[in-house]
């Protein structure tokens, strides 16, 4: 057995590293002894660093970042407060993060359009780049396309992205795509508050994809349904009001889906929602599913359309309702244990 701290292999060590933010590690295990000295400047090093203020600038901290080799650093993130540094850690260093995996991405509205050039320039040196996550709240211009020199580099044949997730508000107009290129890469896809069409004219675009999560927000129609992706297994969605067809047409895209889950709410007034042979249309030939959804309703003439499906349904396992005055809730539940 081992009796001290050095005896453990590299290999321990290196594991016990990857939970630890990496300014974290240099300041507990610098300059202890020349075991943990060597191991902090090995090549094997992966170091998952979280920018701060005073590192954003050409020259960093001579203090942490003298134990600290820019092609060690694996994962790189920053705090929502100190989004415009992690921009400028970019700016000045992206040539040297050759080893760099994932990497996370709060952007704000003071100087957009100078991040996003120089986000897309910083991605075009890391050549060891898979993942990456962009958060962006504030509301879009529909006239104008911001995104578009970053998503052009994405979606193109020179990125080796293969998981992406956005976090924009882009729901109330459809997305730009006539520059983006099909992506030979991306495999996973995270994409928040969006529309239909946006989401459509995106897998359009990446026939290789493996799984997609998305939150809807808007139940348009969608304009691009000529898709077929062979490779995508699971779909993971959160609706707020879709259209039953919405899902039909999400199932003839992905003839090898083997899982989905479809969470969020739905509207009484669509008749398709209470009918058990378009669920089963849907969920065919699926190994895994899971279907949550809610609806509620509160004027007397809802609430009598809600009753007559309620009558019409009853003792249907799938379908449960419940009423707290003045309201009357209805619920959909489908798992792939009880049907």
């Amino acid at each position: 057995m081992p009796s001290t701290a050095e005896d453990l292999p590299s290999e321990i060590w290196f594991y016990i590293f990857t939970f630890i933010e990496g300014h974290d590690i240099v300041q507990s295990f610098s300059s202890l002894n020349s075991f943990f000295n060597s191991l902090l400047h090995s090549q094997y090093l992966q170091l998952h660093i979280r920018i701060k203020k005073n590192e954003s600038n050409k020259r960093l901290p001579l203090l942490t970042w003298s134990h600290i080799d820019l092609r060690n650093i694996y994962s790189l993130s920053v705090g929502q407060r100190k989004a415009n540094c992690l921009i400028q850690f970019l700016r000045w260093n992206a040539s040297y993060l050759i080893c760099l995996r994932s990497l996370s991405i709060y952007l704000r509205k003071s100087k957009f359009d100078n991040y996003i050039q120089i986000i897309t320039s910083a991605l075009q040196q890391m050549p060891s780049l898979r993942n990456i996550r962009i958060k962006y709240t504030a509301q879009f211009n529909p006239d104008i396309d911001h995104f578009e020199p970053l998503m052009t580099y994405i979606f193109s044949t020179k990125s080796t992205i293969q998981k992406c997730s956005f976090d924009f508000r882009m729901f109330h107009y459809n997305m730009i795509v006539s520059k983006w290129s099909i992506s030979p890469t991306l495999k996973y896809l995270n994409f928040y508050n969006t529309s239909w069409n946006n989401l459509f004219s995106i897998l359009s675009l990446t026939p290789y994809l493996y799984s997609f999560q998305a939150l809807i927000k808007q139940s348009d129609t969608i304009l691009n349904k000529d898709i077929v992706l062979t490779h995508l297994k699971k779909v993971n969605l959160y609706l707020v009001r879709p259209h039953l067809i919405q899902l039909e047409m999400l199932k003839d895209v992905a003839p090898n889906l083997e899982s989905l889950q479809v969470q969020g709410n739905f509207s009484s007034k669509h008749p398709a929602y209470f009918n058990e042979n378009l669920w089963y249309k849907v969920l065919n030939n699926l190994k895994y599913f899971y279907v949550n959804l809610s609806t509620y309703s509160e004027s007397n003439s809802e609430k009598q359309v809600l009753r007559d499906y309620i009558l019409d349904l009853n003792g249907k396992g799938w379908f449960t309702w419940e009423e707290h005055i003045p309201n009357l809730y209805a619920f959909i539940k489908f798992t792939s244990v009880t049907i």
